[in-house]
Parts: structure tokens; sequence; C-alpha cells
């Protein structure tokens, strides 16, 4: 079964390409003095909002067009982009009701997000964790697999830079690091709905 191997290398040299241009804009913004950019919902913050947004709807649509397979596995990455959406916003500053501002921030946000994903754990547990956490490990060593673990390490490393005085504006490499994580995250949720087909098709075989 022949993948959709073409699709998959314009989306990755599209891609790599605008992230270049972008990453090289942000440099130069940033050496014209514009700090502006990495400032609390400055240009770097939209950025990974969009991105994660995006990446949460394309795990989403890819969910709804599977069938058994990878359902608890897309459900799990669209909460995750759920989850640093959350993070990256600041609900306190928007005009709110306060029962959403309560959910979606400090430790209402916390609580029900640890509910969630409590609730996709019971799920595969009671179903059949066996299957489930063999489709996981599947699913890591797959293109949109690796990229999400990538991401991880990317943000870990984002993390260091939170407060390190080692370098001028380490704010702003914190959130473009952040932004090259994010990019990540959204490509391995185009890279799961253009390759689900056939997943599904080979596991079906199986």
């Amino acid at each position: 079964m022949a993948k959709p191997a073409g699709p998959l290398l314009t989306l990755y040299i599209t891609f790599a390409i605008a992230w270049a241009a972008y990453a090289a804009w942000a440099l130069l913004a940033l050496s014209n003095g514009q700090t502006r950019i990495y400032a609390e919902y400055g240009l770097l913050e939209t950025t990974q909002v969009i991105l994660l947004s995006a990446a949460c709807i394309a795990f989403i649509v890819t969910l709804s067009r599977n069938g058994r397979y990878n359902t608890l596995l897309m459900l799990s990455c669209a909460l995750l982009c759920y989850s640093f959406i959350v993070r990256e916003l600041d609900v306190e500053d928007f005009d709110l009701p306060q029962a959403v501002i309560a959910l979606t921030s400090g430790t209402g946000r916390n609580i029900l997000l640890a509910m969630a994903f409590c609730a996709l754990l019971t799920y595969a547990l009671y179903v059949d964790f066996r299957h489930y956490l063999k489709e996981a490990l599947q699913f890591a060593v797959t293109p949109a697999g690796m990229m999400l673990v990538a991401s991880g390490l990317l943000l870990y490393l984002a993390a260091f830079f939170e407060g390190y005085q080692g370098v001028e504006h380490p704010a702003f490499y914190e959130e473009l690091i952040e932004v090259t994580a994010y990019t990540l995250i959204l490509l391995s949720s185009l890279t799961s709905s253009l390759t689900h087909k056939t997943t599904c098709q080979i596991q079906n075989s199986q």
C-alpha cells in the first residue's frame, strides 16, 4: 500500500521554508530593537496559539474520520493541544464569565485537564489497555509520533531560557523555540491526517 509520500514531502518543504523565513524575520526584528514581538500577546505568542489551534482542529478532524483505530490517540493529542492553548492564553485578561475563567486558568484549569487525561486513561484501561499501549508505541516511531517527541524536547529546552540571564533577550529565544515546537505539533497533526487511511487499512489487514 503506497503512502502519500508526495503530499508529505511537499508539506514538509513548505513548512521548512515558512519556518526559516519566519525565524529570520523574527531575528531581524529583534536586532532592530523590536522587543515587543516576544512580549505578552506579541507576535510570537499569537503565532503559538494559532499553530496549536490549527493542530487541535487537525487532530479532531482525523479523529472524526477514524474508525476504531487511533481514536483515543488522536483525542489525547487534541486534548494536549488544548492544554497548551489554555497555558499560553491568560484568560483572566479577557472579558469572560467567571465560570469560564475559573475552568481555564490556574487551579481550575489544572484540575479539569487532569480529570480529562485520567478519564482517557481509565477508558483505555477498561476497554483494551494492551491495544492502546501497542497503538501508542507504534505511533511513537512514525514520523508524526517522532515530531511529537521532538516537540516535547524543544519545550523542555525552551523552559531552560525562562529567567535565564546568560544571553540577551532570553524570553525571545524561549518563545521562538516554543513556536518551533508547536510547528512540529501542527506538522504531526497534518501528517496523521494525511496518513490515517493507510494506517487503518494496514491495521485492518493484520
